[in-house]
């Protein structure tokens, strides 16, 4: 009978999974991320309780028999929002086992171009995020900034701008996913943030926004206006973060209070880290 893994949705979750699929050797035919799940005929669910042990004994074999290229790879791979990620990286990570560091140049095989392709529009994303992700004073003191990515990007762009901005506190809010990586002391670690309440700007952000904006203005030429090429260029998606592309009236809001005590601020997990 095939049989299909439930998860926790977590990346040890899902290396859980490949440590149960060798030690029972039934692999499944499915993985997903909670009980919704549309079982095929005749399949069997069976739950996967998440095992830090099991984990890192996977990640220790993948790194010792295909590289830290082949774990990255399956780490992107698995923040992209496709469904189908959990069982394209466990059909990755069986052939890797077989085939050690001739995985990556395996490009014939659908398993490996499976997970290539769940990479590649992350790691694009993330690199067009790192150039358009602004960060604004708040009244308090921290920096602000919402994303709301197509894939989850937060533990890609937090070490990126901890390492940039290390002794500035700050809050990087996924508004789609409804999770914050918060930084500060020199840490950083990504939380549940429901409901997620702010201060208002600061009265210099609030300037400096109008001074950004009339010097965008001034520059721009209204005959040579042309809306399609800069969508083009800049999809429209990533306008909201941006300063020059918001109405005249820019800063006027953001005035909610402080979250109160009992805010749900939860620690989600940390990225896993490569240990060689």
């Amino acid at each position: 009978m095939e049989i299909a893994h439930i998860i926790d949705g977590s990346f040890e979750g899902l290396l859980t999974s490949v440590f149960e699929a060798y030690s029972s050797r039934r692999f499944p035919a499915g993985i997903c991320a909670d009980d919704g799940y549309q079982l095929d005929f005749g399949q069997e669910q069976v739950h996967i309780r998440t095992d830090g042990a099991k984990a890192s004994r996977v990640m220790a074999g993948i790194l010792r028999k295909m590289g830290a290229a082949v774990y990255e790879q399956a780490w992107t791979a698995f923040l992209s929002n496709d469904a189908t990620r959990h069982i394209k990286i466990l059909r990755y990570l069986a052939l890797g086992f077989q085939v050690g560091r001739a995985l990556p140049d395996m490009l014939a095989e659908p398993a490996v171009m499976d997970v290539l392709e769940l990479a590649r529009p992350v790691a694009r994303e993330c690199n067009k995020l790192l150039g358009f992700v602004r960060f604004s004073i708040m009244e308090n003191g921290a920096q602000f900034s919402e994303i709301a990515p197509e894939h989850n990007q937060l533990p890609l762009l937090m070490p990126h701008f901890a390492d940039r901005l290390p002794d500035v506190p700050f809050v990087l809010h996924d508004s789609r996913r409804k999770l914050a990586g918060l930084h500060g002391a020199g840490q950083w670690r990504i939380v549940v943030a429901d409901g997620l309440r702010l201060p208002g700007y600061s009265d210099d952000e609030l300037e400096w926004r109008k001074m950004w904006k009339r010097y965008f203005d001034a520059l721009a030429i209204e005959e040579r206006k042309n809306a399609r090429l800069q969508m083009s260029l800049m999809p429209k998606r990533y306008w909201r973060g941006l300063t020059e592309m918001q109405p005249a009236a820019v800063g006027a809001g953001c005035r909610a209070a402080l979250p109160p005590e009992s805010a749900k601020l939860a620690i989600l997990q940390d990225p896993p880290a490569i240990s060689l």
